[in-house]
């Protein structure tokens, strides 16, 4: 295990009904002046925005809006909601909404205190040291933004994905009301579990020794939504499925689970240029992209592979064979109504486009801590996509 401090910062505010809570929530951090983000409609469907409203009024907050924050969202209504927060004097943001609204509030909340392009700092060319506290009430498990400091903007402009992290984009509160989650249709359900298991997998595959504790809590949670997912395939979805899938996604990215090891993600980065060429869900991107690389780390690192997958396979599926249990998470995915090659996805990669997601992949240098996935290894695990 390696050294680690974890303050976990969130309050989290769980169950039915709470988003009641802001009525206390809202005075204890003096909010004065607040910017809504969200998306489209759910907010409005569910009524969350009718309470919000009706609760901010009461309370004498002056609201002003930042709306339509698409899923993958564009760096343009970062740049909106920046001016607005400066015009305005905003001292609050409230993303009401899933992982996409959350993380547009986070790169809006800190890129008001950046005198630049808030892309810059995406870039990796500039830094925030500060950000405006930020609130979420959460529609959607699925990403686990809603308690930690990572964002993921699109920029249609030079066509790029990318991320950042910071603890000051933590939020302060999170209100999370599994109830909301019965309404999210199959596609982004299945979507959601299979995020929730990779942001896990993202973090229990690393060359850290010996950080059993945090291996086995990884597992348990995967094994919850394992559970939880396959009784809503089986129809028996109710309010205590959402209630455990919902906790399982703030649990699997919260970095609680993270905090004792060197972490990987080069999954995530592989995927970005995905999503942004083909418009693939971000979740199913994973799904074609994870069983590729875990093949490839086997065979380029086994000495951390062998043991990961073999307790894995074991724990998960009763197959303690490394490539068995490869096998078994690629068939799991493929019953989460996943495709898990690029070719039974409908994407027919040709060499040169193969060479251009290599590109986009590696815009900031190689990625990953299992395998440092260069040029040369991003191709292998393209290639291995492809057809697998």
């Amino acid at each position: 295990m390696d050294n680690f401090v974890y303050d976990p910062k969130t309050r989290i505010i769980f169950g039915q009904d709470q988003i009641q809570a802001l009525k206390e929530e809202l005075p204890k951090l003096g909010v004065k002046k607040m910017l809504l983000v969200y998306g489209q409609s759910s907010i409005k469907k569910l009524g969350i925005y009718d309470e919000i409203i009706k609760m901010t009024s009461d309370l004498e907050i002056d609201v002003f809006e930042e709306s339509n924050v698409r899923h993958n969202p564009d760096v343009r209504s970062v740049r909106n909601g920046i001016n607005t927060c400066k015009a305005e004097e905003i001292d609050f943001v409230l993303a009401a909404g899933g992982g996409s609204v959350i993380d547009c509030a986070k790169a809006i909340a800190f890129g008001v205190y950046y005198e630049g392009d808030v892309w810059d700092i995406y870039l990796r060319k500039a830094d925030s040291m500060k950000s405006l506290p930020i609130g979420v009430v959460i529609t959607l498990a699925a990403t686990g933004s809603e308690t930690n400091g990572n964002s993921v903007i699109s920029n249609d402009e030079t066509g790029q994905k990318l991320s950042v992290k910071y603890d000051i984009s933590r939020p302060a509160f999170a209100i999370i009301d599994p109830s909301y989650t019965l309404h999210v249709d199959e596609h982004h359900t299945f979507a959601g579990s299979i995020d929730m298991m990779m942001h896990i997998f993202e973090q229990y595959f690393s060359p850290s020794l010996r950080t059993d504790t945090s291996d086995y809590m990884s597992l348990g949670v995967v094994k919850s939504v394992i559970e939880n997912t396959r009784r809503i395939l089986s129809g028996h979805d109710d309010y205590q499925v959402r209630a455990n899938l919902s906790w399982a996604s703030t649990l699997a990215w919260n970095w609680i689970l993270g905090v004792d090891k060197v972490q990987d993600w080069a999954t995530h980065r592989l995927s970005y240029p995905v999503t942004k060429e083909y418009g693939t869900t971000h979740a199913y991107a994973l799904a074609i992209l994870f069983p590729a690389w875990m093949k490839v780390a086997l065979k380029h690192n086994p000495e951390v592979m062998v043991p990961k997958l073999s307790l894995l396979g074991r724990e998960l599926f009763g197959n303690s064979n490394p490539a068995g249990a490869i096998e078994e998470l690629r068939s799991l995915f493929r019953s989460f109504k996943a495709s898990t090659s690029f070719e039974e996805e409908g994407i027919h990669l040709s060499d040169e486009k193969i060479d251009y997601l290599v590109k986009e992949t590696l815009l900031l240098g190689p990625v990953g801590n299992v395998i440092k996935v260069d040029e040369a290894l991003a191709k292998e695990i393209f290639y291995e996509a492809k057809e697998s």
